[in-house]
């Protein structure tokens, strides 16, 4: 589901006025009486008096920070994440966003300046109003530290292979959702093939790193961290990188730099660590290998039993997560840095114990390697051509924050190539999401278009700031209702996609679709924004954008040379109602329609539905509890978060695809 659909609000107990069956007239308007006895349920109920008619949870985040950064509250499940909130924050501040209902949790991301992230997940109580108190210390949430260290070789040979690992304990820092995000991205048991979430076949080409000012500097710096292993070996498996130059595979180079599954812990560190229910004083150790410990839930006797007789108190990761679930509140993974240089491709290797099969010899012989570069022990490598078989048996997956990078441990030609038997995070110098620059072999295979297709983010390497374009920023939609004069509550009359961007604080205002046949002005506070009609340039007769044979046009933005104002602290909850709608009746009177003027005897009959995320509004003269069937349960309890995602359900024929 992506995250920019999920938010939405609260329940509608509209009140259907009788006898009016189609959308405004001209020439004139029919003000409805308010009273009871004309009028009639349409959601088999009354509305909840809490309904505020727009989904979303208004969130106060009261923070704690060391210094001064860039807080940016996000959605999490996507390879794109949708920004809720942006903010420069420092010591003891406030942070008001407007979180969609449906998301269930958003991500924290808070950055410095320096090469270190600090991540959280917040989780959405149930509460139409949140408040949250969040610290970022610089201690259990710090991501990792500046200063790097060589790591020494450990002379029980659980050593590190001399290359580098981050100080602050090695570890980074990966935020409590990474698990979840890579459950999704790679599935247990499942060909990697099959989800076509993750790149098969690929290499990397080398450009630099993308430095604080913006541009490429050095060579190709990548951060690998430990996250997830599921496997049913406790055989050697040693992480590698392997180089070449761009168009030769003379000059092969291997490059190990871990044992992966062997041993549970490197210089007597875990490869994984957690915690939980948020508290930041312990942490638990994970790993790679099938062996648990006992004391976990869902743990069985004879696994506990196994455990015990390799004297492991490492948990499975795999088990980890799904044990405790929404509990795990923060994860790190011992993480090294790897330098290749500029013009050199790469990319990635598992050594197994097996020796190198004829097979794959005379495929790496093919390719160009000298009899003097092949490897001694069969490498399942990043690069399908250089497999038994031709086989993928790594993956590579961005998704949301972070990117994965995901290898299969067989020995042979055996396995289910879900490829996440070792399964790491990669992140670029700044501690964010790794995007390389994939080299073309990669972008044409057979193997990863059904990938690209999906997923367009692989074409599209990660760039300097300065190259960088607009973020995906939280939208909603303002759908009006006529209510004040003819009512068929398709909530189609006026239909404004609203984009607040909170760091420039502006907000841009999108036209998309008419149902009334009449002129209807746009405002916003006192700024007349536009006439309907003439902004799609029709005919104030003319529906656009409510009928499926009807008219049709793009969208038309609002005020396109002035923007918009949207001052610091301003959200949607509580400044929706500055959008509205005038339409003038019989008397040359202007009516207005906004959020905040409601209709009926108490005051509850709603003209203005505010929806988080890309919504497909009622056709014409379709109603919308018709609709979208959940909302009369969404609309009689807004606190049931069952019905919060009402909108992602409609009847599709009831709805005009306005997004497809």
């Amino acid at each position: 589901m992506k995250l920019k659909q999920i938010c939405f609000a609260q329940t509608l107990s509209v009140i259907l006025l009788a006898g009016m069956s189609s959308c405004s007239k001209d020439p004139g308007l029919d003000i409805p009486d308010p009273n009871p006895s004309t009028t009639t349920l349409w959601i088999d109920g009354e509305a909840d008096t809490n309904q505020t008619w727009m989904t979303s949870v208004s969130m106060q985040l009261d923070l704690s920070v060391k210094g001064e950064g860039m807080l940016t509250a996000q959605t999490i499940g996507d390879n794109v994440p949708v920004v809720l909130g942006k903010k420069q924050v420092h010591d003891n501040d406030v942070m008001l966003i407007d979180v969609p209902q449906g998301i269930g949790s958003f991500g924290l991301v808070f950055d410095n300046g320096s090469v270190s992230k600090q991540y959280q997940c917040i989780r959405l109580s149930g509460d139409l109003h949140q408040l949250e108190k969040v610290s970022f210390d610089g201690t259990s949430t710090q991501a990792f530290s500046r200063q790097m260290a060589p790591a020494a070789r450990a002379a029980n040979h659980t050593g590190l292979y001399g290359n580098s690992i981050l100080s602050d304990e090695g570890y980074l820092n990966l935020g409590s959702w990474a698990w979840s995000d890579i459950a999704f991205a790679l599935v247990e048991s499942q060909n990697a093939s099959i989800k076509q979430t993750a790149l098969i076949d690929y290499e990397i080409m080398a450009r630099g790193s993308i430095a604080a000012g913006g541009e490429y500097t050095g060579g190709e710096e990548v951060y690998i961290s430990f996250i997830y292993g599921y496997t049913g070996t406790t055989a050697s498996r040693v992480l590698g990188y392997y180089t070449h130059s761009e168009n030769s595979y003379s000059d092969i180079e291997y490059h190990d730099i871990s044992e992966a599954i062997y041993y549970d812990y490197l210089n007597g560190k875990a490869k994984v660590q957690y915690q939980l229910n948020g508290n930041t004083e312990t942490w638990h150790d994970a790993n790679f290998d099938y062996k648990d410990g006992d004391g976990l839930p869902n743990i069985t006797s004879s696994q506990a039993a196994d455990a015990r007789r390799h004297g492991d108190d490492a948990y499975n990761t795999l088990l980890v997560s799904k044990a405790y679930g929404d509990q795990i509140s923060a994860v790190r993974g011992l993480t090294f840095k790897i330098t290749v240089p500029n013009g050199k491709k790469f990319g990635f290797y598992l050594k197994t114990n097996g020796s190198l099969s004829t097979d794959q010899r005379d495929k790496l012989l093919n390719l160009g390697v000298p009899s003097d570069r092949l490897p001694a022990n069969q490498l399942n490598f990043s690069y399908a051509p250089m497999n038994n078989g031709g086989k993928h048996r790594s993956a590579f997956a961005i998704y949301d924050n972070f990117t994965f990078m995901g290898l299969d441990d067989s020995a042979d030609n055996s396995g289910d190539l879900d490829c996440n038997d070792v399964t790491f995070v990669l992140s670029n110098a700044k501690g964010g999401q790794y995007r390389p620059q994939f080299t073309e072999e990669t972008l044409e295979s057979e193997k990863n278009q059904g990938t690209i297709e999906k997923n367009p983010i692989y074409t599209t390497p990660e760039t300097p700031e300065s190259e960088t374009g607009t973020e995906n920023l939280q939208s909603w939609i303002l759908a009006f209702e006529n209510a004040g004069t003819d009512v068929d509550f398709d909530f189609n009359d006026v239909v404004l996609q609203v984009v607040p961007n909170t760091t420039e604080h502006t907000v841009a205002v999108y036209l998309l679709a008419t149902g009334a046949e009449r002129n209807t002005y746009i405002y916003y506070g006192n700024q007349l924004l536009g006439e309907a009609h003439q902004l799609f340039g029709v005919d104030p007769r003319n529906m656009v954008n409510t009928k499926l044979n009807g008219l049709r046009r793009n969208k038309v933005r609002l005020s396109p040379d002035q923007p918009l104002s949207w001052p610091e602290g301003y959200t949607m909850a509580d400044h929706r109602d500055l959008f509205s709608i005038k339409i003038t009746d019989e008397k040359g009177e202007l009516i207005t329609i906004n959020s905040s003027i409601m209709l009926g005897e108490e005051q509850d009959i709603p003209q203005v539905l505010c929806v988080a995320g890309e919504w497909n509004w009622p056709l014409e003269q379709q109603k919308v509890e018709k609709a979208y069937p959940l909302l009369g349960s969404w609309g009689r309890n807004v606190y049931e978060p069952e019905y919060w995602n009402w909108y992602t359900h409609p009847v599709s024929y009831l709805v005009f695809d306005y997004w497809k």
